[in-house]
């Protein structure tokens, strides 16, 4: 029971502390830790919409490669991400210690792993040490590079923020669903075909996303991504937008939302 559950956590811990040791300025573990704990608690309502987008799509061996992959996309990969995507939002976007484009990869990491520990915890428990041990170089860093990817967006979204392009905060915004939720739905996809073909692809494909994957985490967490704006002017405490001069109290613009603090 132990080893097990040892098994099924130390993949999870090395992960988190590798994404956060590669921050310079490192974020609040209080912040972190919330977002972890949220991530495990997401598993639940996304385990049972997951449950009832299956009893929509009527699952069958005999479900054609179509209506496999549009089961995937729809009631696995979109439902998991787009809860993570909530938490990482709701908790980080205007946050004030998100300052940085790394900032993003850390949230949306420390959320996806939240639910990966549940998850693997929930599998592991059930089939044992070797599906654990498989997790471990599989499902659990392929959760990790989806997070990357959706904290990527996420960053540039709140990097076209604060420089007032709403139109490219936006389409950032709807890839940082879109791509994770692509990524998430091509690794299911492969192992849900069982075929052997498929599987040859499926390796070359976590190959290839693990090493995109180190190379974005080594490239931000090493390059100077600041999302700060210091031409601010501040009177009788308070803060005139630089952009437009509309007076503030918080750290956006609520006029054209540049970032004041």
């Amino acid at each position: 029971m132990i080893i097990t559950l040892i098994i099924s956590i130390l993949p999870v811990y090395l992960v988190g502390l590798y994404i956060y040791k590669k921050d310079k300025n490192k974020e609040p573990k209080s912040l972190l830790k919330r977002l972890f704990i949220y991530g495990m608690l997401s598993c639940i309502p996304a385990a049972i919409v997951e449950i009832l987008l299956g009893n929509f799509f009527a699952i069958e061996k005999s479900m054609n490669l179509v209506a496999l992959f549009f089961y995937v996309f729809i009631s696995v990969a979109l439902v998991e991400e787009l809860f993570k995507w909530i938490i990482t939002y709701r908790l980080t976007y205007n946050n004030n210690e998100f300052d940085e484009l790394y900032d993003a990869i850390v949230y949306a990491v420390f959320v996806s792993l939240g639910f990966a520990c549940f998850e693997n915890i929930f599998y592991v428990l059930d089939a044992g040490v070797k599906v654990g041990l498989f997790r471990a170089i599989t499902a659990i860093p392929g959760h990790v590079s989806d997070a990357i990817i959706m904290g990527n967006y996420i960053g540039l979204a709140k990097l076209a923020s604060t420089n007032n392009s709403d139109k490219l905060r936006n389409k950032n915004l709807l890839l940082s669903i879109l791509i994770p939720t692509l990524a998430h739905t091509f690794y299911d996809y492969c192992l849900f075909t069982e075929n052997v073909y498929f599987l040859l692809i499926f390796t070359i494909f976590l190959i290839s996303i693990y090493i995109y994957s180190f190379k974005k985490v080594k490239r931000i967490s090493s390059s100077k991504n600041e999302l700060s704006n210091n031409k601010i002017v501040a009177l009788n405490n308070h803060i005139y937008c630089h952009k437009c001069g509309t007076k503030n109290q918080g750290n956006y613009c609520y006029k054209c939302g540049t970032k004041l603090r």
